[in-house]
């Protein structure tokens, strides 16, 4: 009976091993994914993946349920800040001599028209307006491709977007792109020259 217990603890034991190994190979597996993307399965050798976030700067009654840059799904993101998930890969040249243009789809959800009371929907049939958008806008490098810690996608008022590469992440207060949004999220930020219309009371009520 003894020897069957120990058989038995042993093997329990190399399950929880092999779990925690397979665990281990499996997270440097996706870490080093965008290398691999880069370097051993793209034919074009002048070419390098690099994984890509997203900022948002619309404000609490604007989310980003999805996003692209030349095709490449990246994802989703908050309508304020985010900038902390990563996707992979979106293929870059390997040295920048002109400039790189890409284009960026997203949609964005409008919830601006829901009521709310203690944070729940008075209708719960309730949607928000979802709005198709696209830009073909130049990527500003700070560095070159591979040298930083990704593309930076950031969405702001105005259904306007800019794509940054640099080494900074981009709460940094060395980063060189648009600012990060913290604090509280306003309901919807405006460009300085903007005055959009602002969420009626009833929206604001949660």
């Amino acid at each position: 009976m003894s020897d069957f217990k120990t058989i038995t603890d042993l093997r329990r034991r190399l399950q929880h091993w092999a779990v925690r190994l397979l665990g281990v190979l499996s997270i440097a597996a996706l870490q080093s994914a965008c290398a691999l993307h880069g370097n051993d399965l793209v034919p074009d050798q002048d070419k390098v993946g690099v994984p890509v976030t997203a900022i948002g700067h619309y404000g609490a009654m604007i989310g980003i349920p999805e996003y692209s840059i030349n095709g490449f799904h990246g994802g989703n993101n908050s309508g304020w800040g985010g900038g902390g998930s990563t996707a992979c890969c979106v293929l870059l040249p390997r040295t920048v001599t002109k400039p790189v243009i890409v284009t960026v789809k997203w949609e964005t959800c409008d919830i601006s028209h829901i009521q709310y009371v203690n944070h729940r929907k008075v209708d719960p049939d309730a949607r928000c307006t979802l709005e198709g958008h696209e830009a073909t806008v130049p990527i500003h490098f700070a560095v070159q491709p591979g040298e930083g810690a990704g593309l930076k996608v950031h969405f702001l008022p105005g259904h306007k977007v800019e794509v940054w590469y640099t080494r900074q992440g981009p709460t940094s207060a060395e980063y060189p792109g648009p600012k990060f949004p913290f604090g509280p999220a306003p309901p919807y930020a405006p460009l300085p020259d903007e005055k959009p219309a602002l969420p009626t009371d009833n929206s604001t009520k949660k």
